[in-house]
C-alpha cells in the first residue's frame, strides 16, 4: 500500500460515510442547514455524492484486489478533500456566515432561521450575561477547590490520628471523636447529591441558625446570598472527596518517612506537615485538577438557589427567547473550559513526573 497509516481505510470510509450522509440531507432532507451556499446547487451535491460513491466501491475493491498505488493515492486525496470542503462549508463557513446574517438582524430571529444565525444572534446581544456566567462558574469552582483542599487537609488529619497507649484518656477520647467526625462528615457529603445540599444550605440553613443564636432570621437571609450558599456548598462537598484523596496520598507514602523523621528527633506533627503532607499533595495533584474539572461542571446544580453561573445565565437566555438555542453555546463553553484546563494540568503533571489518577464525578 503506498501510504503507510494504520487506520486509512476507517478514516476513508468516515469520510465516505459523512460525505454521503450530508449530501442526502441537502438533497431530500426537510433540514435548513446553516451555512450552506454551494451545496445547495444540486449539480455540486450530485457531484459529491457522486465521488463518494465510487470512492466507496473503489475502496472495497482494494480490500481484496491490489490495485496501481498512484490511482489509490488519487482516490483518498480526492475523497478527502471533498469531505474537508463538506465540513468546512458547513460549520467553519457556516458559523461566520451565520455571525454575518445575524449582526445584520435588528430583530430576533424566528425559529425558521438557520440554528447557526440564532446563536450568533444570542451571542452578540447576550455576550455580557454569557460571561458574567463563565466568571461566576470559575471563581465558584476554583474558590470551592481551594478551601476544599485547605478543609480536607483539617480533615485529613482528624482521620489519621493515632490513639497511642500513652495518650491520656480526655486526648484519646477527642481523637476518637475526630475521627468519628471526619467519617460521618465524608459519609454524609459524599452521599448526598450537591443539589440537595445547596437546597439545604440556602434554604434551611438561615433558620436553623436562627433558632440556635436566637437572631432574626433575615440577618442570616442577608449573610447566606446565593453566591456565598453556592460557595459553601462547593467546598463542603469537596471537602470530603479531596480528603479522601489526600487519605490516599499519605497512605501511598512508605511508613519508614515516618519513622526516620520520628527518629531524627521530630514530633508526629512536625513530621506530617514537613515530611507526609508535601509529598501526599503532590501525589494527589492529578486527581486534585480533576476535582477542580468536576467541579466547573457541577456548579451548573447551583442555578436551583439562583447562583448566576452559567446555566443559570442560558436559562434566562432560553426563557426569553422561548426557546433551547442558547444551550449549545453552554455545552460549547464548558467544553472549552474543561478541556483547556485539563490541557494545563496535564502540561503540570508531566512537568512534575505525576501520574494522572481518575477522579468519579461527585453527583
Amino acid at each position: 500500500m503506498m501510504l503507510k497509516f494504520r487506520y486509512l481505510h476507517s478514516l476513508l470510509f468516515s469520510c465516505i460515510a459523512f460525505t454521503i450522509i450530508t449530501t442526502l440531507i441537502c438533497l431530500f432532507g426537510s433540514i435548513n442547514i446553516s451555512g450552506v451556499t454551494l451545496l445547495n446547487n444540486s449539480f455540486v451535491l450530485y457531484l459529491c455524492l457522486g465521488l463518494a460513491v465510487v470512492g466507496l466501491l473503489i475502496t472495497l475493491i482494494s480490500l481484496k484486489k491490489t490495485l496501481p498505488a498512484t490511482f489509490l493515492k488519487v482516490v483518498f486525496i480526492l475523497t478527502f478533500v471533498v469531505a474537508g470542503y463538506l465540513l468546512c462549508d458547513l460549520v467553519i463557513l457556516g458559523l461566520v456566515r451565520g455571525f454575518m446574517v445575524a449582526y445584520s438582524l435588528e430583530s430576533k430571529p424566528n425559529s425558521t432561521y438557520p440554528l447557526m444565525v440564532r446563536i450568533a444572534y444570542i451571542i452578540k446581544t447576550k455576550y455580557s450575561m454569557i460571561l458574567n456566567g463563565v466568571w461566576t462558574t470559575l471563581w465558584l469552582s476554583l474558590l470551592g477547590t481551594i478551601f476544599g483542599l485547605i478543609l480536607g487537609l483539617i480533615l485529613v488529619i482528624l482521620r489519621t490520628l493515632e490513639i497511642d497507649r500513652r495518650d491520656q484518656e480526655g486526648k484519646a477520647f477527642l481523637k476518637k471523636i475526630g475521627h468519628w467526625f471526619a467519617n460521618i462528615y465524608i459519609t454524609v457529603f459524599r452521599g448526598t447529591p450537591m443539589l440537595v445540599q445547596a437546597i439545604i444550605i440556602y434554604y434551611f440553613l438561615p433558620g436553623i441558625l436562627a433558632g440556635v443564636f436566637g437572631i432574626d432570621r433575615s440577618v442570616f437571609i442577608n449573610i447566606l446570598t446565593p453566591g456565598v450558599a453556592g460557595l459553601i456548598t462547593v467546598s463542603l462537598n469537596t471537602t470530603a472527596y479531596l480528603s479522601e484523596v489526600l487519605r490516599g496520598g499519605i497512605e501511598a507514602i512508605n511508613v519508614g518517612q515516618m519513622e526516620a523523621a520520628r527518629s531524627l528527633g521530630m514530633s508526629r506533627t512536625k513530621a506530617m506537615l514537613h515530611i507526609i503532607f508535601p509529598q501526599a499533595i503532590k501525589n494527589s495533584l492529578p486527581a486534585i485538577c480533576n476535582e477542580f474539572i468536576i467541579n466547573i461542571k457541577d456548579t451548573s446544580v447551583l442555578s436551583v438557589i439562583s447562583v448566576m453561573d452559567l446555566f443559570f445565565m442560558v436559562n434566562m437566555i432560553n426563557g426569553a427567547s422561548g426557546n433551547q438555542d442558547a444551550i449549545f453555546i453552554a455545552a460549547a463553553i464548558y467544553l472549552v473550559l474543561t478541556y483547556g484546563i485539563a490541557f494545563i494540568m496535564k502540561k503540570i503533571e508531566h512537568k512534575m513526573n505525576l501520574v494522572a489518577k481518575p477522579l468519579p464525578s461527585s453527583n
